[in-house]
């Protein structure tokens, strides 16, 4: 059985990020699933506290234009960088600009994409559901309730 994850590949970049700024990134599909309420709850709240925090979204999905609508109506389109769907091979190059990956799936069995950001050197903060609490240390990730307060 292959790793879930290719080391090789996945491997850290400081080189790539910013000094100046804490880069969010956020690679799923933009669906109910995967939390893509929560995000929209969540980014306002985290560019009022925290003027340093961009954040990096990748994917696509029905939700997106919940998404695109608020931060066009927070005018948060300086902190909010919209990638579209990113391809696997493009997922590593992505991460390595960043400096937390955020997850905020509703459900989840076994999250490789945590793995993957983990492996980028990323500190990955998600949503306490499913499997995931199993997948990483405790000293690699922050687990929260899948709640915007």
């Amino acid at each position: 059985i292959p790793n879930a994850v290719d080391p090789s590949k996945f491997t850290p970049d400081p080189s790539q990020r910013s000094n100046d700024r804490i880069k969010v990134v956020v690679i799923s599909r933009l669906v109910y699933r995967k939390g893509v309420d929560l995000l929209v709850g969540i980014i306002p709240r985290v560019c009022r506290a925290l003027s340093h925090v961009d954040f990096i979204v990748g994917g696509d999905g029905n939700r997106l234009l919940n998404l695109q609508e608020m931060v066009e109506r927070e005018q948060l389109e300086d902190r909010v960088e919209f990638l579209g769907a990113v391809p696997h091979y493009n997922v590593a190059n992505v991460l390595r600009r960043g400096h937390v990956f955020l997850n905020c799936s509703l459900t989840e069995s076994f999250c490789i994409a945590i793995l993957e950001a983990a492996s980028c050197g990323l500190l990955v903060v998600s949503t306490n559901v499913g499997g995931v609490p199993e997948v990483l240390p405790p000293d690699m990730n922050i687990l929260c309730d899948a709640t915007v307060s």
